[in-house]
């Protein structure tokens, strides 16, 4: 870096004021302190879910055992029962009296229609406290995993365990014991777990395998046994498939209020279900937040020095880049006599003012010779095709006197009976005519690749093969006419309600090699070509009754395996040959 240029006078510039040291220290103080406080709430969120699932599962692993117990007392019953023919149910309703949160039990065996309610004491029908019937979803549960648990309603749920089978005794019947759940005691656990850990200021949810609510607090968005399956906390997580149990999964989310939500969601064991945590973030990391409101004013005062030494120096920077701008902006708008591009400095803006100037000079050389030849085109396109013109402007084809043998096809379309029409018809009137007829037939030869050679009165010759050689050239004319009839069958009506009269062609086409090449002298030359092909391609034109095409043997064996229909007319005798000629019809309708 040379002393003096722009970078170094930048790097003393900001290593004077500080501003990178400062910004560096302020990042990584922020940084750590960023990861330390997203740990620490990490952790938190974590302890609280534990302890929202320990609260949950104390209490539904109460009421398992003490359902486990009277479904072991029903199975002993009914091995005694088996053995000594009692009914054994003493034993189950000392265990009934003995638990303080089953006041009764449903006794289910679905295959032999058997749904009793168990009490602590005296008969089955007595008054007391009901116990609804299980469903057999909640029973295929209890087989698969020894516990079915579902909601009934607001802070009321029930608990299904199957009861083994006897051995010794041949039945496939299953049978259940069927328990009451009560989440008053969860709710109020879950209002103490908010309290102590955050102030109240949290969101805390249980749900079922079914995302209804068991119990929440600080979510007024989730009632008391409400749906939740379309709540964002559970965005990504399916009711078949929850997701990974015992492990905590964050769940971002935006709040009907506009508040960005932090949720972490963590699924139990066994049951399916889920516990749930939102926090705003901006609570979560209220100290990140103050840590980076210190560090942007350090941050700030440190930029405010560095513009305010900018400031000293920035005419004398800027001065010249402003100055190049404006030079780039008149080169942008091809003004080249105003530019201005000449510097004495010797550093980086001293360079990029000369090779600006460089630019300059190279882009105004450059549009002189578009221009230059965008004349040439729109010039010699007027007379010659598309490839012809590119050959010519790119040098490829050079406009000197000479010649050379090409293989080609020839064709003649002459205005048939054009002397009575200029007779009977105003002169401007008929060179209009002759103007728009002449422009589409130039079209179709141009479309189909040809080159028009010129225009002899009321005639026009094109030549297909050369400048730019073509193996299909007799298709190509063959298809050049073929338009060309078909462009009068639909340009005749137009031309009798403007001129009062209709245009009819007589066109020849012939095949074989000529001499091409520019002919003439230094001072006025033609591109054409020369030879025995064109006086036939010309006497067959002549010949031509109106709007017939007629092509010589010649052009008739290239096109042997083309697709027109040719119809041969004989031999016929043409002026100035002593030879015969055989002539086909190209049928164009």
């Amino acid at each position: 870096m040379k002393l003096g240029s722009i970078g170094a006078r930048a790097l003393l510039l900001f290593a004077a004021v500080g501003l990178v040291p400062v910004g560096a220290v302020v990042a990584l103080l922020l940084s750590v302190n960023r990861q330390a406080v997203q740990t620490s709430e990490q952790q938190l969120q974590a302890a609280v879910l534990e302890e929202l699932e320990r609260a949950t599962m104390r209490h539904v692993e109460g009421v398992r055992v003490d359902a486990d117990a009277v479904a072991f007392a029903l199975y002993q019953a009914a091995g005694a029962k088996s053995a000594a023919g009692g009914d054994g149910l003493d034993a189950v309703r000392a265990i009934l009296g003995t638990r303080r949160e089953l006041g009764a039990v449903r006794f289910e065996v679905p295959e032999r229609n058997v749904s009793t309610v168990l009490r602590q004491k005296g008969d089955e029908v007595a008054a007391g406290p009901d116990v609804p019937a299980s469903t057999p979803a909640m029973q295929k549960a209890a087989d698969e995993h020894g516990m079915g648990v579902a909601l009934l309603g607001p802070g009321k749920g029930l608990l299904v365990v199957p009861i083994p089978a006897v051995e010794g005794v041949a039945t496939t019947a299953r049978g259940y014991v069927t328990a009451a759940l009560d989440f008053v005691d969860l709710q109020r656990e879950i209002d103490d777990i908010a309290g102590r850990r955050f102030g109240g200021a949290v969101g805390l949810v249980v749900v079922d395998a079914t995302r209804r609510s068991v119990a929440s607090h600080g979510m007024p968005e989730i009632g008391a046994f409400a749906d939740t399956a379309s709540h964002p906390l559970w965005n990504g997580f399916s009711k078949e498939n929850p997701g990974v149990v015992g492990v905590v999964r964050v769940a971002p989310y935006h709040a009907e209020s506009g508040a960005d939500m932090i949720g972490v969601v963590r699924f139990l064991p066994g049951l399916g279900w889920g516990v749930a945590l939102a926090r705003r973030e901006e609570d979560a990391f209220a100290v990140l937040s103050a840590m980076q409101r210190r560090g942007g004013i350090v941050a700030l005062g440190a930029a405010l020095l560095a513009l305010a030494a900018a400031a000293l120096s920035a005419r004398w920077i800027a001065r010249p880049i402003v100055h190049l701008a404006g030079q780039a902006r008149l080169v942008g708008e091809r003004r080249w006599r105003e530019l201005s591009l000449s510097s004495p400095r010797t550093d980086e803006i001293g360079t990029l003012t000369t090779e600006l100037s460089r630019m300059a000079t190279d882009l105004e050389g450059s549009e002189l010779e578009i221009a230059r030849q965008a004349r040439q085109r729109a010039d010699l396109g007027r007379f010659l095709s598309k490839e012809l013109v590119e050959a010519i402007v790119s040098g490829r084809h050079e406009l000197a006197l000479g010649g050379r043998r090409a293989a080609v096809s020839v064709l003649f379309a002459d205005v048939v009976a054009f002397t009575p029409l200029a007779e009977t018809r105003p002169a401007e009137e008929v060179v209009t005519l002759l103007n728009e007829l002449f422009s589409v037939l130039t079209e179709v030869v141009f479309r189909h690749g040809g080159t028009v050679d010129k225009f002899i009165g009321d005639c026009i010759m094109a030549v297909w093969g050369a400048p730019v050689a073509q193996e299909d050239h007799a298709a190509r004319a063959l298809a050049a006419a073929e338009d060309m009839m078909r462009f009068l069958e639909t340009a005749n009506e137009s031309f009798r309600e403007r001129y009062g009269t209709t245009i009819e062609l007589g066109i020849g086409i012939n095949s074989g090699e000529v001499l091409v090449g520019n002919i003439g002298s230094d001072k006025r030359m033609e591109y054409t070509v020369i030879g025995d092909v064109v006086n036939v391609a010309a006497r067959l034109e002549g010949i031509a009754r109106p709007n017939q095409v007629l092509v010589a043997e010649t052009t008739h064996g290239l096109v042997a395996d083309a697709a027109f229909e040719l119809s041969p007319l004989g031999e016929r005798a043409l002026t100035g040959r002593s030879a015969t000629t055989k002539v086909y019809e190209l049928v164009t309708s």
